[in-house]
């Protein structure tokens, strides 16, 4: 276990948490999310009146007393979901104090832990060297140590977009969680993608403290941390209450394609895991 990404006594309090989504599967392996089909998994779902060749252990015999007529007991099966987890590793998520980068790696491994034991398969979405770089189909906790050594080989410099990417290839219906500053031109037409690929979906969206509310007064030169480009601008009141008003559009645009393709959105500084795990995440509805 990663004591860098997430500690033991970690592990242990997400022992009782699960990924929040109203996602009901029509197939796919047996697992820990409520399916439409029926079988014989300990969750009732519903009657119907028996016929021949029906199993006659499912008969229910109490109904049969009231109403002089057989039925049988029909069970919710659980199937596993498809959790797609897509981690930014652009440039600018190298930021902050600590950084986006370590935020959203541990975001990410606590996404994956508490999926996993709940039976789902993950898969973990990235870029590197300009392409969409993965790992997938990640089960069962004893594969839980792949995931995380998979994460804590993430390079954080890449120019390339994630957002350019993700339409180069076809998803199961499933989960998929972005994890990203959202310094994007490509987000919506990304999130609208996965909508059709039949994808409940997330929306961590990460931010440093220092962007949120920058304390930065005087003279100051900014470099691009993509394009490596240098600006000189003097930092005065005024300054800081338009960069509050660019923001808040900044805000507003990503939380609009959110609502607008029914996506969970939580904003995130860079903090304490566990107060993102459960100051936020759970009061978001991410995870509960």
């Amino acid at each position: 276990m990663s004591q860098n990404l997430i500690d033991s006594k970690l592990i242990k309090k997400l022992e009782r948490l699960s990924l929040n989504s109203n996602l009901v599967l029509d197939k796919g392996f047996m697992g820990g999310r409520k399916s439409k089909s029926k079988g014989s998994s300990v969750e009732f779902s519903d009657f119907r009146e028996y016929t021949e060749g029906d199993d006659f252990r499912k008969i229910d015999w109490n109904a049969y007393a009231r109403f002089e007529k057989l039925f049988i007991k029909l069970f919710t099966e659980e199937r596993e979901a498809s959790v797609n987890i897509f981690i930014d590793t652009t440039k600018s998520m190298d930021y902050g104090n600590p950084k986006k980068s370590f935020i959203a790696s541990q975001i990410a491994a606590v996404i994956g832990y508490v999926s996993i034991l709940n039976m789902d398969r993950v898969s973990i979405y990235t870029t590197k060297e300009s392409r969409l770089d993965y790992i997938e189909n990640i089960n069962g906790k004893n594969l839980f140590r792949k995931l995380v050594n998979y994460i804590e080989t993430l390079s954080f410099k890449e120019t390339k977009d994630m957002f350019e990417l993700i339409n180069k290839r076809p998803f199961k219906k499933g989960i998929s969680v972005i994890i990203s500053d959202m310094f994007t031109d490509n987000f919506e037409t990304a999130i609208k993608y996965l909508s059709y690929m039949n994808q409940n979906i997330i929306v961590i969206h990460t931010l440093s403290k220092e962007e949120l509310k920058p304390k930065y007064v005087g003279d100051i030169r900014f470099i691009d941390s993509e394009t490596k480009e240098g600006k000189d601008v003097t930092i005065t009141l005024e300054t800081l209450v338009a960069y509050e008003k660019t923001l808040d559009s900044f805000l507003s645009n990503i939380k609009e394609t959110c609502t607008k393709y029914g996506c969970f959105y939580s904003l995130i500084e860079n903090d304490d895991i566990e107060e993102i795990i459960f100051n936020n995440l759970i009061n978001t509805g991410i995870l509960r």
